[in-house]
C-alpha cells in the first residue's frame, strides 16, 4: 500500500483511538434506528385501526406502542448527547494529532527555509486542510450508522413487497452510478477552488508586506484594481465549485421523487384491490425519504473525501514525502497540556538545564568532509571541509552571497544538503538534523525570531528554568539591567518579533536563548551585527569562558574583526563558491 497516499492517510487515523471510533458508531446506529423502532409501531397502529377494532380493545393493542415509542425517545435524546460529546473528542484528537506530526515533518523538511519564508499558507494549512482531511474520518461512523438504518429499512420494505422495493431503488442506483462517473470533476474542482484560495492569500500577503512602497509610489488604486479583479476570479470558483455540489444534490432530490411517483403508481392499483394495507403505505413513505437520506449521507462522504484528497495533497507539499508516512499518526503531545509539574518555586530554581532527561552527547571532534548545498538556481556551496575540535572556535567568513550561512543551513537541515563523511566523535551520522539540536547544539540565527509574548517565554519557550537562570543568561549578554528596568521586567512584551525591542536588544535576547542552555556546541550566523564593538566584545568573552568550562565548541559565521580575534581557526568560503 502506498503509504503517501489518502486511502492509507484514512486508515492511520481511524486507528487513533479506535474505541472512540467504535463507540460513536455504536451511538449513531441507534440514533438513526430510532425511527425504524418508530415506524414499525406506527405501522402496527394503522394495521390496527384498520382492521376496525373498535373500544376498549383497541387500546389494548396500541398502549404498549406508544410505551415503546416513549422510551425509544428518552434513549435517543441521551445517545445524541453522547455522540456530540465524542465527536467533538474525537475531532480534537484527529485534528490535533495531524496538525503535531504536521509540524514535525515540517521542521525535518529538507526546504525548511523556503516553507518560513511562506508562513502564510503554511498557517493555511493548518488552520483549513487540516479540519478538511479529517473531516471524512469524522463522518464515517454518521454514515455508518445511516447505512445499517437504511439496510434494516430495506429489509422491512422487502418484507412487506419486494417488487415495488426493487423498482424504486433503480431511480437511486443511477444516481450513485452518475455520482461516481463524476468523481473525477469533483476533485477537480475542489482543486481549482482552493488554488485560487491560495493565489487571494498570497496576493494580500503580498499587499501587506509591501504596503509602505505602495504608499510611497503612487500604485494604491492599480494595486486595489488587481486585488479587486483576484477576488473576482476567486469568487468565481467558488461559486462553480458550490454549484457543482448543489447539482448533485438536486439530482438525487429529483430521484426521490421519480420513486415517490413510481411507488404511488405501483400500489395504487394494490390499495384498492385491498392487498397494500394503510400501515404498510405508511412504511413505504416514512423510509422512502431514509433511502433518499442515506444516499445523499454516502454521496456527502463520496465528495468530501474528493475535497480531502487535495487538503492531503497540499498536507504533503508542506510535510514533505518522506515524512508524510507518520501523518495521522498518535502524537505524543496530545496529552502534555494534562500534565502538571509540581515543582515548587523553590525547586524551580534548582532545575538544572533543560532537556536534562536527555542527556547531551559528549563532545570531542566534528568532522565535515565534502559538504555541499546547492540550490535551483545553480548557487551554493561545494565540497566545503573542516575539523571542530573541543575547546575550539572555527569562524566562517567571506564575501556576502559567498555562502556562509548555508554551510551552518544544511548541518541544521535547514537546507537540503549532502555531506561525503559527518562524524561526531568520530561516529557516523546519517541524520544532522536530530544531532544539532538541544541537548548538543544551541543555534542563533541571523533571522532567528521572537515570539509575540514576553521576554521570559522567549527565552524558555515553554522549558523549566526560572527566573535566576533566565537573569543569569542575559547579564552574560549586557541586557539584564535593561530588562530590570522595564515596567514588568521578564514579563515585558517584546511584541511581533521583537517589534517593541530595538535591534540590538532583540539580538541579546537571542543570544541569551542561546546561552539559556549548556550544549555541546554553539552556532552562531552574524549574531552580534547590531551589537557595539564593547558589548560584542564582553559576549564573546563570556562564551569563550563557557566553551573552555563546558569542553564545548562552536562554529561562527561572521567577518566581525572582534570575532576574527577570538578565533582558532578561520575557514574562508570562497565568492566562487556557486
Amino acid at each position: 500500500m502506498n503509504k503517501n497516499s489518502y486511502r492509507d492517510f484514512f486508515l492511520r487515523t481511524i486507528k487513533i483511538r479506535p474505541w472512540l471510533t467504535l463507540f460513536s458508531i455504536f451511538l449513531n446506529i441507534y440514533i438513526f434506528c430510532y425511527a425504524a423502532v418508530n415506524i414499525s409501531c406506527l405501522r402496527w397502529i394503522l394495521n390496527s385501526l384498520q382492521e376496525n377494532i373498535r373500544g376498549q380493545g383497541i387500546l389494548s393493542v396500541i398502549w404498549p406502542c406508544f410505551l415503546i415509542m416513549a422510551v425509544n425517545g428518552i434513549l435517543r435524546c441521551l445517545c445524541i448527547k453522547g455522540s456530540a460529546y465524542t465527536d467533538v473528542l474525537r475531532s480534537y484528537y484527529y485534528q490535533d494529532s495531524l496538525r503535531l506530526q504536521f509540524f514535525k515533518g515540517l521542521l525535518k523538511n529538507d526546504y525548511i527555509k523556503e516553507k518560513a519564508v511562506n508562513s502564510g499558507k503554511v498557517f493555511e494549512r493548518l488552520d483549513d486542510d487540516v479540519p478538511a482531511a479529517t473531516f471524512p474520518v469524522e463522518l464515517l461512523t454518521e454514515v455508518t450508522g445511516y447505512v445499517v438504518y437504511t439496510l434494516a429499512a430495506i429489509g422491512s420494505l422487502l418484507l412487506v413487497n419486494w417488487k415495488i422495493t426493487l423498482f424504486i431503488f433503480l431511480p437511486l442506483s443511477l444516481c450513485l452510478f452518475l455520482i461516481k462517473k463524476l468523481s473525477g470533476k469533483i476533485g477537480e474542482s475542489r482543486k481549482k477552488n482552493r488554488a485560487m484560495h491560495d493565489f487571494a492569500s498570497d496576493t494580500l500577503s503580498d499587499i501587506t508586506t509591501a504596503v509602505l512602497s505602495i504608499k510611497t509610489m503612487g500604485g494604491k488604486k492599480s494595486v486595489l484594481r488587481r486585488y479587486d479583479s483576484v477576488l473576482e476570479q476567486r469568487t468565481k470558483t467558488q461559486v462553480k465549485d458550490t454549484l457543482f455540489q448543489s447539482g448533485v444534490n438536486a439530482a438525487v432530490d429529483i430521484a426521490s421523487v421519480i420513486c415517490v411517483a413510481a411507488m404511488m403508481a405501483g400500489v395504487a392499483g394494490l390499495m384498492r384491490a385491498g392487498r397494500f394495507p394503510l400501515g404498510d403505505f405508511s412504511i413505504f413513505i416514512c423510509y422512502l425519504d431514509t433511502l433518499n437520506d442515506c444516499i445523499l449521507r454516502i454521496i456527502e462522504l463520496y465528495t468530501e473525501t474528493k475535497k480531502a484528497e487535495v487538503s492531503w495533497q497540499r498536507i504533503r507539499e508542506s510535510a514533505g514525502d518522506k515524512n508524510t508516512a507518520v501523518l495521522g499518526q498518535t502524537g505524543n503531545l496530545i496529552l502534555a497540556g494534562k500534565q502538571k509539574s509540581n515543582l515548587t518555586p523553590k525547586e524551580t530554581a534548582d532545575l538544572p538545564p533543560a532537556f536534562s532527561a536527555r542527556p547531551a552527547k559528549p563532545f570531542r571532534q566534528l568532522d565535515v568532509k565534502a559538504l555541499s548545498c546547492i540550490y535551483e538556481d545553480g548557487r551554493g556551496i561545494r565540497d566545503v571541509d573542516f575539523t571542530l575540535r573541543a575547546g575550539e572556535i572555527l569562524v566562517l567568513t567571506g564575501p556576502v552571497a559567498s555562502g556562509k550561512s548555508s554551510v551552518l543551513h544544511a548541518l541544521l537541515g535547514i537546507v537540503p544538503g549532502t555531506f561525503e563523511e559527518l562524524l561526531w566523535n568520530g561516529e557516523k551520522t546519517e541524520d544532522p538534523f536530530s544531532l544539532f539540536q538541544l541537548p548538543n547544539a544551541a543555534v542563533c540565527l541571523q533571522n532567528s525570531h521572537l515570539l509575540n509574548a514576553t521576554i521570559r517565554e522567549n527565552l524558555t519557550l515553554g522549558r523549566d528554568f526560572s527566573d535566576e537562570s533566565c537573569l543569569e543568561a542575559l547579564n552574560d549578554c549586557c541586557i539584564a539591567e535593561e530588562v530590570m528596568h522595564m515596567p514588568d521586567g521578564l514579563g515585558t512584551l517584546a511584541g511581533e518579533n521583537g517589534i517593541m525591542l530595538s535591534g540590538g536588544q532583540k539580538q541579546r535576547i537571542l543570544l541569551a536563548r542561546m546561552l539559556l542552555t549548556h550544549p555541546r556546541l554553539y552556532l552562531l550566523d552574524d549574531a552580534t551585527s547590531a551589537l557595539d564593538e564593547k558589548t560584542e566584545r564582553k559576549i564573546l568573552e563570556t562564551l569563550r569562558e563557557r566553551i573552555r568550562r563546558d569542553n564545548g565548541a562552536a562554529v561562527i559565521v561572521s567577518d566581525s574583526d572582534n570575532v576574527k580575534a577570538m578565533a582558532d581557526r578561520i575557514l574562508s568560503i570562497g565568492g566562487n563558491a556557486s
